[in-house]
């Protein structure tokens, strides 16, 4: 991820890091999907043919606060998560 991320509201270097997707017995890094999320009966949300980044967190060692960026686009996940 480019450039180092500052805390606006502490002035300080934030630490990366993720939020941890737990899914049917595995574990995954979020994915953020362009648009509204369109309803499949099968796969539960349809994710195909979407722009898909994954989802990295900065959080602040000072206070706390964490920020999301989707920086990096990725393949959708498939129908198994991964």
């Amino acid at each position: 991820m480019a450039g180092q991320k500052i805390c606006p509201d502490c002035s300080v270097e934030m630490v990366e890091g993720f939020v941890l997707d737990m899914s049917y017995g595995t574990r995954l890094v979020p994915r953020w999907l362009k648009g509204p999320p369109e309803k499949s009966f099968w796969k539960g949300i349809n994710a195909k043919g979407k722009e898909c980044r994954e989802v990295m967190a900065y959080r602040c060692p000072k206070c706390g606060l964490l920020r999301s960026y989707a920086e990096a686009e990725v393949e959708p996940p498939s129908v198994w998560g991964t």
